[in-house]
């Protein structure tokens, strides 16, 4: 009996974790792998990605809720960019920015991401013999390289997810 009652204790416990893990309904994904560029990204939801080398800015445009974004890593001095935006930069860098709304810059070489979000971005190759791969609601790019599309050097503007507050801000033109 008391097996019994710990198994549903635990399940009680873990299914509000397993509604949080995975994408809800109407967000999209984005997976990017070793790419060599810059990629631009407006939207809520979650994203986790690392830098060989460049920089983040991370602009909070929820600045009054409980979600904080992490970064480690950053070994140039911290830039604060408007009103609601910090610049991290250097070799190494990692990040986490989960909840919230957010717009979020990342510019350089190594750009390793997982994205689950609804909004809008863009992405685009830099100078670079292998600009690396992306995928957009589809593939993991670091376990399946092989169906993962290369970076080009033409801007491509994508939505994270079906919502139409995202279709509405899509015809809006970036500042990339």
């Amino acid at each position: 009996m008391r097996k019994t009652l710990l198994l549903l204790g635990l399940l009680v416990l873990a299914l509000p974790v397993a509604g949080v893990a995975g994408p809800s309904t109407g967000e999209g994904t984005l997976s990017v792998e070793d790419g060599h560029g810059k990629v631009t990204l407006q939207a809520r939801g979650g994203v986790i990605g690392r830098l060989e080398r460049g920089f983040v800015t991370i602009y909070d445009l929820s600045p009054e809720d409980a979600y904080e974004p992490y970064v480690v890593g950053d070994d140039q001095p911290v830039r604060l960019v408007g009103e609601y935006g910090i610049r991290y930069g250097g070799a190494g860098l990692r990040f986490r920015v989960v909840g919230g709304r957010y717009r979020i810059v990342i510019e350089g070489r190594g750009i390793d991401l997982s994205v689950v979000a609804k909004g809008f971005g863009s992405i685009v190759a830099g100078q670079a013999d292998d600009p690396g791969v992306y995928s957009l609601d589809g593939a993991d790019c670091r376990t399946d390289r092989d169906s993962c599309k290369p970076l080009t050097q033409i801007l491509r503007r994508f939505q994270l997810g079906t919502t139409e507050r995202a279709e509405k801000s899509l015809i809006r033109p970036a500042s990339d």
